[in-house]
């Protein structure tokens, strides 16, 4: 019982990273099917470590120039906040801080030109 107790944990924390963890970031596991399968918890946190955990200097700049770009109004606006999103988020992990302000700075000058 006890171990049937601590598979469904494991199976449900699983399935709760897997839920909020966003598609772009999983493996693929087949044409067009994105996900981790049945990756392990350790191996899900290696996969994403391994992937995302080391940030280079060359794409923290990366990131600040693509901060800078304009925003093509063709483009769905949803497509700029997550840019914003994304940045965010990545400062974090390259310990890189980015005020809120100069993000939201970054976003008007992107939609204004």
């Amino acid at each position: 019982l006890e171990r049937t107790n601590q598979e469904i944990f494991k199976r449900a924390m699983r399935d709760a990273i897997d839920d909020g963890i966003p598609d772009d970031y999983k493996p693929g596991q087949g044409v067009g099917v994105r996900g981790f399968g049945t990756m392990t918890l350790s191996e899900i946190f290696e996969y994403m470590y391994n992937h995302y955990g080391v940030v280079s200097p060359l794409e923290i700049q990366k990131l600040s120039r693509q901060l800078d770009q304009p925003w093509n109004p063709n483009d769905p606006i949803e497509n700029l906040f997550k840019n914003i999103e994304d940045t965010a988020l990545f400062a974090i992990v390259a310990n890189k801080t980015f005020m809120d302000h100069s993000l939201i700075t970054s976003g008007k000058c992107a939609i204004m030109g």
